[in-house]
């Protein structure tokens, strides 16, 4: 969201390609990189080298959310006397009131960051340091000859401290990428030069964070990953177009654009839910859906009248899918099992704030946090979140806001819980809270915007999915609705904010398939 704003107040940048990024370098500098923000130059850091240096603007967001500045900064963007500069300038004492604290690699001529990496893995060798070079690559910038001399040079010098990921948008300045000089067979071209290549979706944090764990186990030959991004990921107006390479959006649509990025919807299909079958089949067959995270409901038979599974199935399904598992404990005494699903690998823990004390939880979220997992809380339909809540807020992910009664797969959905819900969700953010709301039961195509537009942004759909003989269709539906339920408020926050024509006009591409829903055929149809 600071890229954008600082765009958009310059009036130049580079949102495409700092949107399709913005995952990896987030991964690098919050789960994955040994950094210090208030000693840039500490010895044991590892390295970062922006090599598609344009993408400045999400470089300076994410530094400067890590520390290495004030956030507000960002507003100076490419200003003359400033030092957020259109590319950044490596950071040095000297020439520290204009250069970026943490930056490390002056960018701008692309092509040549992947020979600054290698420069500095071989410097690191012969020292004997264990710091680790990770370089952010533009696949349009691999037009250049220099990359591949780097990457020849990189196997010969057996370079296991560098890791290069390759931000695959497949859009370049003048357009998309294989028509411009094609590059595929890409993984074939790096595992000919002798790296250790791994594909992944480069929105996808979880599968970020298990390739550079694997990259770490390689001995005597550089990594590259090859990350499958979409240019402009977040903006849908922006998404894999070619025109918002270098364009910056007009700042009058700075604040509908910024709610946009802070809608991100996730449909998360709960496995217990339907027909009793085997686990596997379900995770495999919402991911071949398109689902976004699976939902996985633990129940002992205590706390909840029914019973499940437990940390063995969890760890028996992680083998088989990369998608996040958002894993639901309605147990007693969660404390005591935790280590169970910390080992199973889940990306998500929340626990019910009915079976757990502020002491309790605390040492939850420090185990779960100490491990690299997002902690969440539950309640219940008849709960309120306790007052120590709010003191934590700053250190939670999710939010479960029961909207059936917990223990039974196929409820009927408690439309009671939806003044609950933009109530809990209005005190939450006033809090500090910047996580996920999560609405768990009943969901499905009927109700679905009703519970978006009351603040929920997990969506858990059990029966909706599980009970329908088209999985995919029925995950296209939710998100479906949800995207309706997007687009009408920010229909309405550009119309109070005087941009509506603007607006709609810039948006028609997204706006068309949904104009009957959003009853606005006829102002559609009168723009040019």
């Amino acid at each position: 969201m600071l890229a954008i704003q600082g765009i958009a107040e310059a009036g130049s940048g580079h949102p495409g390609a700092s949107f399709s990024a913005a995952e990896i370098m987030g991964t690098l500098y919050f789960r994955k990189m040994r950094h210090n923000p208030s000693e840039p130059d500490w010895n044991e850091r590892d390295y970062f080298i922006n090599s598609k240096a344009h993408s400045a603007p999400g470089y300076y967001a994410t530094l400067a959310i890590a520390g290495y500045f004030p956030t507000e900064e960002i507003k100076t963007l490419r200003k003359m006397g400033a030092r957020l500069q259109g590319h950044p300038v490596r950071y040095s004492q000297h020439q520290k009131h204009h250069s970026v604290p943490g930056v490390e690699y002056s960018g701008g001529s692309e092509g040549i960051g992947l020979s600054v990496s290698i420069g500095i893995a071989i410097a690191n060798k012969l020292d004997g340091k264990k710091n680790r070079v990770y370089t952010l690559l533009g696949d349009g910038e691999s037009n250049e000859g220099q990359v591949w001399e780097a990457a020849m040079a990189a196997p010969k010098f057996k370079l296991d401290n560098l890791v290069a990921i390759l931000d695959r948008n497949r859009i370049q300045q003048d357009g998309f990428t294989e028509d411009v000089m094609p590059l595929d067979p890409l993984r074939d071209k790096w595992l000919a030069f002798n790296w250790n290549v791994i594909e992944i979706d480069g929105h996808k944090v979880e599968q970020i964070i298990d390739a550079l764990n694997r990259a770490n186990q390689i001995e005597d030959k550089p990594t590259l990953l090859v990350a499958n991004t979409i240019k402009g990921n977040g903006i849908k107006h922006m998404t894999n177009n070619p025109q918002w390479h270098g364009k910056a959006p007009p700042r009058k649509h700075t604040p509908v654009l910024l709610q946009e990025l802070e809608s991100e919807c996730l449909i998360a299909p709960s496995i217990i839910a339907g027909e009793r079958e085997n686990y596997e089949e379900k995770v495999r067959k919402a991911e071949r859906g398109g689902a976004d995270i699976i939902h996985l409901d633990v129940m002992d038979g205590r706390f909840v009248p029914n019973t499940t599974f437990f940390a063995d199935t969890v760890r028996k399904l992680r083998r088989i899918t990369s998608l996040p598992f958002d894993v639901h404990l309605m147990i007693e005494d969660p404390l005591k099992h935790l280590q169970d699903y910390i080992d199973a690998r889940c990306d998500i823990i929340t626990v019910h704030v009915e079976t757990c004390y502020e002491t309790e939880f605390v040492t939850i979220r420090e185990k779960l946090l100490n491990s690299g997992i997002s902690p969440g809380v539950a309640i219940n339909p008849s709960t309120n979140l306790p007052d120590w809540i709010y003191s934590h807020t700053e250190d939670i992910d999710v939010v479960i806001i029961m909207s059936v009664n917990p223990g039974f797969a196929g409820q009927k959905f408690i439309p009671e819980v939806l003044p609950k819900m933009v109530k809990t969700s209005r005190k939450l953010r006033e809090h500090g809270f910047k996580g996920y709301i999560e609405a768990d039961g009943g969901i499905d195509a009927t109700n679905l915007q009703q519970v978006y537009d009351s603040g929920a942004r997990i969506l858990v759909a059990g029966s909706a999915v599980y009970g329908s003989s088209d999985i995919h269709g029925a995950i296209i539906q939710l998100r479906h609705k949800a995207n309706v339920a997007l687009e009408k408020r920010l229909i309405e926050h550009a119309t109070n904010i005087g941009t509506r024509s603007d607006w709609m006009k810039i948006r028609k591409h997204i706006l068309i398939p949904l104009a009957s829903e959003l009853e606005i055929e006829g102002e559609l149809h009168a723009i040019k």
